[in-house]
This record gives structure tokens, C-alpha cells and sequence, in this order.
């Protein structure tokens, strides 16, 4: 599960910021989650609790929002929403199509006293 190999880099990212910026306790991770990321969310949030123990995010909460799937026709250039993993342009029709939003995974932001 490469989820645990996620939280762990997440928390150093938090503890890096932390000493960077001089802050205290970390009260709220959020982070965005696509659809086609490959991630578990529910695995990431079960890795979450175990690896922040005794870190700056031990008493932080992590808020997973998920972010659908978006392509864009290569011919009309529109872009759609996906449904069902069906990439196929509801405009015109083509099957020529690249997922433009939905494989990332980013912390937004960060909630600190």
C-alpha cells in the first residue's frame, strides 16, 4: 500500500512547514484526492491515524476532499466531466480524449496555531 509511504511524506511536509514557520500544533491537514490518483482515501486516512502519533499532526484532523475526473476532447476541445470511466466526448463524440484533472494528490492547506 503506497498509501503509508504517502501519509509519511505528508507529515514530514507538515513538520518541515512547522519548524519553518515556528508553528506550535498543526489543528487541520486538508488535502485533495483524485478519483483516478490510485489512492484509497479510506487507506489514507487509516495510515494518517497510525503515522501521527508523536509528530506535529498528532492532534490534527486530515479533511480529504475528493476531486472528479475531467477530460478534454483532442478534437473539439471541449472539456467534460467523466462518468462511469467513459471518456468518450459527449459533444462530439470522439474517443480521443486525456484526463486533464482528477490524478492529482495535493495539500491545499494547512490549519495552525
Amino acid at each position: 500500500m503506497h498509501e503509508y509511504s504517502i501519509i509519511q511524506s505528508l507529515i514530514a511536509t507538515c513538520g518541515r512547514l512547522a519548524r519553518e514557520y515556528d508553528i506550535k500544533k498543526i489543528v487541520k491537514v486538508h488535502i485533495t484526492v483524485g478519483r483516478m490518483s490510485g489512492i484509497d482515501p479510506h487507506f489514507l486516512e487509516t495510515s494518517y491515524q497510525f503515522f501521527r502519533e508523536e509528530t506535529v499532526c498528532e492532534h490534527a484532523e486530515l479533511v480529504v476532499e475528493i476531486e472528479e475526473t475531467e477530460a478534454m476532447c483532442q478534437d473539439c476541445m471541449k472539456a467534460f466531466p467523466v462518468k462511469d470511466f467513459c471518456f468518450d466526448c459527449p459533444s462530439c463524440g470522439s474517443l480521443k480524449s486525456r484526463v486533464v484533472k482528477g490524478k492529482a494528490l495535493q495539500i491545499t492547506h494547512i490549519e495552525a496555531e
